[in-house]
């Protein structure tokens, strides 16, 4: 088929193999001849495609919606079947016109609210923390809260038309909007990577790219040009291209399982104090895990400088806390170590933010057990009842029997052993 520059089109993308409207800005052939199109996405950032994946938006249109055009309702996120914690109003975080907008605000309960008013409050001082929230209480949906405030997203058809080419602007005639790039790196393990993706994806149309794989020249090449505002990588593709890394100007970075920087001297720790950037955002349910030291490496990742340099919080609270939690501690110890512990918790708690699951109960969805019973079938019966006759099962159903050599002990303690 031939196409055309500016054609709309139908593209796979990579990840899931989904079609999606797109158009076509440019095409180009490789040394080996073959041809791409470079397809703009209407949600997303340009990809090369093969030109004999394409597909005629005409020809599979059917019941099938243009994402912009022919659907009535935008809003992201959308969930028609979970109920509203909250009124569909937007939430103000600061004089400045930022604020989380009503389509995720509304699905917000309060204490996430207070953990994205946190995370601003540190962006705009240009400073680091921790997010230390119990596992399930949504550190995720908090940093995207986060995000879509300080990257003045709606959720709604304007951001999708903010996020448009500028050729496709000009063609709709409309004005580009003229707000300061920012762009945030958030680093993760490579088993969560992609669910950071299908997240941002859910709750509000952000342009996100994912640095990982063969692609990641060309996509630091777009983030340099401001067309991405949300680069997702892992750690080992942060220590292998560090240097690339530190050749973007980023808004700040946002580190998922910040526990991982618990030893001072390996790889990863060292990698993460190289990259430059001055707002440090870690996430992480168990920032303590083994000893005081790893407190230490996390938080001084986070807030260079708070804890003080290793000697001084190893004399000042590490030593005196560990002394006094021995089972063979005086009393002076044991004083001594519970008041390093408040000292440490008073310095740390304008920088360390933690809500477990027991103090947000009343918040929380109450816990609902639904019993499915589901009978076998005649295959199942048969290979169950197999299972039953065998000599080892046999063995254990009369393990309390007494045993056949009339010592009068069990068969589990005798001969059946």
């Amino acid at each position: 088929d031939n196409w055309h520059i500016g054609e709309k089109c139908l593209a796979p993308f990579v990840e899931n193999g989904k079609l999606h409207e797109g158009t076509i800005s440019s095409i180009e052939k490789d040394k080996n001849g073959k041809s791409f199109a470079v397809v703009s996405f209407l949600e997303s950032e340009e990809r090369k495609i093969l030109i004999n994946k394409l597909c005629r938006v005409e020809a599979n249109r059917g019941p099938w919606k243009s994402l912009i055009f022919d659907d009535s309702d935008l809003e992201k996120p959308y969930f028609p079947d979970r109920n509203l914690p909250s009124p569909a109003v937007a939430f103000k975080l600061s004089d400045n016109g930022d604020f989380i907008p009503y389509t995720i605000n509304r699905y917000l309960r309060d204490y996430q609210r207070e953990g994205a008013q946190f995370l601003y409050g540190h962006y705009a001082k240009k400073r680091g923390c921790i997010l230390g929230d119990d596992m399930g209480l949504g550190k995720t949906i908090q940093v995207i809260s986060f995000l879509a405030a300080v990257l003045r997203k709606k959720g709604t058809r304007e951001d999708i038309e903010n996020n448009m080419p500028e050729f496709l602007l000009r063609t709709m005639k409309k004005e580009s909007q003229c707000n300061p790039k920012k762009t945030f790196l958030i680093v993760a393990p490579l088993s969560v990577l992609y669910n950071w993706k299908d997240e941002l994806d859910t709750w509000g149309y952000f342009k996100v790219t994912v640095l990982h794989g063969s692609k990641k020249d060309d996509d630091l090449s777009r983030i340099k040009q401001g067309k991405c505002e949300v680069a997702l990588t892992t750690y080992e593709t942060l220590r292998l291209y560090l240097d690339e890394f530190n050749s973007v100007e980023w808004s700040a970075v946002i580190v998922d399982e910040a526990h991982r920087i618990k030893n001072p001297k390996a790889q990863i720790t060292q990698t993460m104090k190289s990259l430059k950037c001055s707002v440090r955002i870690g996430l992480t349910g168990t920032i303590l895990q083994n000893n005081m030291k790893e407190l230490w490496c996390v938080m001084d990742w986070a807030v260079p400088g708070l804890l003080g340099s290793r000697l001084h919080f190893k004399k000042k609270f590490s030593d005196p806390v560990e002394h006094g939690q021995r089972h063979t501690a005086t009393k002076r110890e044991l004083a001594t170590g519970r008041k390093a512990m408040v000292k440490l918790a008073t310095k740390m708690s304008g920088w360390f933010l933690r809500r477990t699951k027991a103090l947000i109960s009343d918040q929380l969805p109450k816990k609902e057990d639904r019993m499915v019973y589901c009978s076998l079938t005649d295959f199942q019966k048969a290979v169950y009842q197999a299972v039953l006759e065998t000599e080892d099962v046999s063995l254990v159903l009369r393990a309390g029997e007494p045993c056949s050599c009339s010592s009068g002990r069990k068969r589990k303690n005798c001969c059946y052993q």
